[in-house]
């Protein structure tokens, strides 16, 4: 008999955020079963399979994948086609570019890529991709469109880092005595997390959920306050109204690590500076005294003042702390609770108890995709600040809830750009620039798409953006991936890929610690991995030179980092080791990842800035609760009181699907039902003469969808549910992503998202790709909106009435 044998593999549900590896047990060449990863040190215990990892194996024999090249020969959105060659596919693509080519430039041609849609993020395909294109000289969207990008702009304005303030080792909380969940279902959803939330449970924390949907892990939690979309700031800033109104904030931390004690001119909202452009503050010892740019600690400082209206040089100023108290006044524990419906008690309990915890911990974790998500980052951070929370052991907030382990890069540089950054030809491009670029032709045509990684027609807001302004402009759509997905119904080729466990790889999220080698577990059924394709198409477009190498070969490159966390490594990481031991403990600290660690902050003023000076353009200095946006077909009246659209149409993921993967899988489809539902509160269901079974039209100006209502009272009263992930050949009618307003548009962009671009480039940080370095990736969108104004009908068909029109059913 056979004996077992194992590889790692990324899970194809990589884009959950826990960016898990896969021990992937395979015996007579078959995959059998899958198990949780074996990793070593002090995360020897925190390897986990959720219920799509331990399915996920089967994908790869799924009869439902692609495993040959398709070519349209019907119109597009027809579903007519003809299996070709890889040769014959490379050929005619290769052509019809260097005509495009010819005839508008390179850059007429467009790569879109979503990291979360191809395990593991960040790899091959990423690196490959993008070396592609900035030899080919293609157009790149960036994929800032409005999804994740709040935790980028928070980190980016108030702490003056991107990346680094996203995401923390969940073991830091393990010990906290209060943890505030917010928006997010770890304990469903992201097993190491909820592991650690159980941990803190059982050390004596008390555990409150805050979001939408009373889901496991606010079944899970001591209390669930229930808020409504896009409310979430008005409470978490009526909680800092509350603790600085009555006091209880800590004094010593703000003036020592934020720009509490600064002064802010009256005249123009900016920080008050003195000829050599030193910040400015008041010592009660001193008088005047002055805080070099970058620099945190002020020289001659003894008793600073944190409130106060002063003269300065015949300018009247106030302390930014003044000016936050000013602000905050607004949001009072009524006005809030017209917002959100949290009861005005509720929230003040809430701030009292937050301000009493000793070791609090908010996990924002990334489940605020929907309105206002910049805001309510930035408050949750301003709540830290004011209690200190930020870089104290047991308390502190992440935006993220991600990566969890310290951070590391690889050698991407010479594989981006291997004839030096100066000579990279590709085109960056923010997407609401995309959108109107393709309409207009101007400044110049986008006349190709190719889609590595990413099914935009489903997972991306305004379907009928896609289909009727952007495709049909268009000469040349080439989709790969695995399944046909609704992007694919509409391409002119579909090229097959590998599944995660038919490709070699590295994990190169530093989630755990450690760098995985992931290898084929079966060879490719029919599909190519990146570094084979990009180098058939390369060649045939005059540059298969730079692409003649293997993945191994393409990965022992990115193994030669200078990154202190891999040369420290003993002994040293080649690729003969990985593939004897798998995977391989970075050389970390011997401390939990915390990004406080050392209170040092890449801001203007070298502090933590609650008053940010870089966003007083767009009067957005202190984070801020924004009425819904006005839009075409709606108000921006409250939640109730739009007649024609009365209830908030929210597009909930369940734990079954990953954006759209695993949509594919039998199993998972029939865990989540079988068929798409949509979901009511039955105090809204009985108003409307609705009962559980009813067929009904969720409908807006927009577009509609079609499906089946389920009562429920985990949905909030006045919202509308549809989960996401079912792709619309399973709608009967319409399609959930038909009502949502279109992405990354004009109709969503404001001040801040142009400010925030605008600083990119000033900054120098936009004209590279972000293996680079670039933290211009998220930038210049704003808030995608999953939730929108709807109204619902019920639909009856003509088999359930009688010939009076009389329901039978």
């Amino acid at each position: 008999m056979s004996e077992e044998s194992f590889v790692y593999t990324a899970c194809p549900g990589w884009g959950d955020h826990e960016y898990c590896a896969l021990k992937t047990i395979v015996k007579d060449g078959k995959i059998i079963r899958t198990e949780p990863a074996e990793y070593t040190g002090a995360e020897q215990n925190e390897g986990f399979i959720c219920q799509k990892g331990v399915c996920s194996w089967r994908q790869v024999y799924n009869e439902e994948r692609l495993t040959v090249p398709l070519k349209r020969i019907g119109e597009r959105g027809e579903g007519k086609w003809e299996e070709i060659s890889w040769d014959q596919a490379f050929d005619e693509i290769a052509e019809k570019l260097i005509e495009i080519r010819d005839t508008y430039g390179p850059e007429a041609l467009a790569m879109w890529y979503v990291p979360a849609s191809l395990p593991p993020s960040y790899g091959l395909e990423a690196v490959l991709m993008t070396r592609f294109s900035g030899l080919f000289g293609a157009t790149h969207p960036l994929e800032g469109w409005g999804l994740d990008n709040g935790p980028f702009y928070a980190a980016y304005y108030d702490m003056g880092n991107t990346y680094r303030y996203m995401s923390s080792d969940p073991s830091n909380w393990d010990h906290s005595d209060l943890i505030i969940v917010w928006g997010a279902n770890p304990i469903e959803n992201q097993h190491r997390m909820g592991k650690h939330i159980v941990e803190a449970k059982s050390n004596g924390a008390r555990i409150v959920d805050i979001g939408l949907l009373f889901d496991g892990t606010a079944g899970y939690s001591d209390e669930f306050v229930p808020v409504k979309p896009g409310s979430d700031p008005a409470l978490s800033l009526c909680m800092a109204n509350h603790i600085v109104s009555k006091g209880l904030y800590e004094k010593e931390y703000l003036l020592e690590h934020t720009v509490a004690p600064f002064m802010v001119r009256d005249d123009t909202d900016e920080f008050m500076r003195d000829g050599d452009g030193n910040y400015l503050a008041m010592d009660k010892v001193h008088g005047l005294v002055a805080a070099m740019p970058g620099v945190k600690e002020i020289a001659g400082a003894a008793d600073l003042e944190i409130e106060g209206s002063f003269e300065v040089f015949g300018v009247p100023c106030k302390t930014a702390f003044t000016r936050l108290r000013e602000h905050l006044s607004f949001y009072t524990p009524e006005y809030q609770e017209r917002i959100t419906g949290v009861p005005a008690q509720t929230a003040v309990r809430l701030a009292e108890e937050y301000a009493a915890a000793e070791r609090p911990y908010i996990l924002g974790a990334l489940g605020l995709r929907y309105q206002n998500q910049g805001e309510s980052y930035r408050s949750f951070y301003l709540l830290g600040m004011l209690m200190g929370n930020l870089g104290k052991p047991g308390a502190g907030v992440t935006s993220e809830l991600g990566t969890g382990g310290w951070p590391f890069l690889f050698n991407d540089g010479p594989i981006v750009c291997p004839e030096g950054p100066e000579r990279f030809k590709g085109k960056i491009l923010r997407q609401p620039d995309f959108w109107e670029q393709v309409q207009t032709e101007q400044p110049y045509p986008i006349k190709a798409l190719m889609i590595p990684s990413g099914n935009p027609v489903h997972n991306c807001p305004s379907r009928g953006r896609w289909l009727d302004e952007v495709f049909p402009k268009l000469d040349l759509i080439v989709d790969i991936d695995i399944w046909m997905t609704d992007t694919g119904e509409y391409a002119d080729y579909i090229l097959p890929d590998c599944q995660p466990f038919e490709r070699t790889e590295l994990i190169c999220i530093a989630a755990y610690n450690h760098v995985v080698l992931t290898e084929p577990a079966v060879e490719p059924v029919g599909g190519l991995d990146p570094a084979t394709r990009y180098y058939e198409l390369a060649k045939r477009l005059g540059f298969g030179e730079y692409f003649e190498k293997s993945a191994e070969e393409w990965c022992d490159i990115r193994l030669q980092s200078d990154s202190p966390m891999i040369t420290a490594i003993d002994p040293p990481l080649t690729m003969e080791r990985l593939k004897e031991e798998k995977l391989v403990r970075i050389a970390t600290p011997p401390i939990p990842w915390d990004p406080f660690l050392g209170m040092d902050f890449g801001t203007p003023s070298g502090r933590l800035e609650f008053y940010c000076e870089k966003l007083v353009p767009a009067q957005a200095q202190i984070a801020r609760y924004i009425e819904p946006y006005e839009v075409p077909t709606e108000t921006s009246k409250a939640q109730g009181e739009n007649e024609e659209f009365p209830y908030q149409f929210f597009s909930g993921r369940q734990r079954f699907f990953m954006q759209s993967m695993f949509t594919d899988d039998p199993v998972m489809r029939e865990l989540s039902g079988g068929k798409p539902s949509a979901r009511i509160n039955p105090v809204d269901a009985a108003r409307e003469g609705i009962v559980d079974g009813d067929k009904v039209e969720v409908y807006n100006g927009r577009g509609h969808v079609v499906a089946i209502m389920r009562l429920d009272e985990v949905i909030p009263p006045g919202t509308i549910q549809v989960w996401f992930g079912w792709r619309s050949k399973h709608f009967e009618e319409g399609m959930y992503s038909e009502l949502l307003v279109p992405m990354s548009s004009r109709e969503t962009m404001n001040d801040v998202a142009d400010l925030w671009w605008k600083h990119m480039e000033e900054e120098d940080r936009v004209k590279w790709h972000f293996f680079l370095g670039s933290e211009a990736t998220m930038a210049g969108a704003w808030d995608t909106i999953w939730d929108c104004a709807c109204n619902i009908r019920k639909v009856t068909d003509a088999a359930d009435v009688d010939e009076d029109g009389k329901d039978v059913r």
